[in-house]
């Protein structure tokens, strides 16, 4: 009998600490943050946020930046010019984000476009 109650108390520890552990690990994945420093010679923009938002963000940018859905995929890593010559460097993975833009390659109007995009991905981020 001790040995029944003993598996028991075992099995419901298990079920109890696995459910926990998922708890953590969906708490832990919705945690967002940004980060824009903004200096004389550059923009850049660092985010973080939940795995699960990386597809809702990713086709934001493809929507304001990009008519050819370049920045649909999940990883990219590198420098991209956009058909308004703004140069841009990229590099995105699940859960993850970094724009940098050099201010001397680049006009007014493209700085703002990004600034733009950055108020854009944190309200797509706060959404439901």
């Amino acid at each position: 009998m001790r040995k029944i109650i003993l598996a028991l108390m075992v099995g419901v520890m298990m079920v109890v600490g696995f459910g926990l552990f998922v708890a953590y690990k969906i708490a832990s994945n919705t945690d967002i943050s940004i980060h824009v420093n903004d200096t004389e010679d550059q923009y850049q923009v660092e985010a973080s946020y939940g795995r699960n938002q990386s597809r809702k963000v990713l086709s934001y940018i493809d929507a304001q930046l990009s008519k050819s859905k370049q920045f649909r995929h999940a990883r990219m890593d590198g420098d991209v010019e956009l058909d308004d010559h703004t140069k841009l460097y990229i590099r995105t993975k699940p859960g993850r984000l970094v724009i940098k833009v050099n201010k001397n390659e680049n006009d007014s109007a493209s700085i703002e476009r990004i600034k733009i995009l950055t108020e854009g991905i944190k309200i797509r981020l706060t959404e439901d």
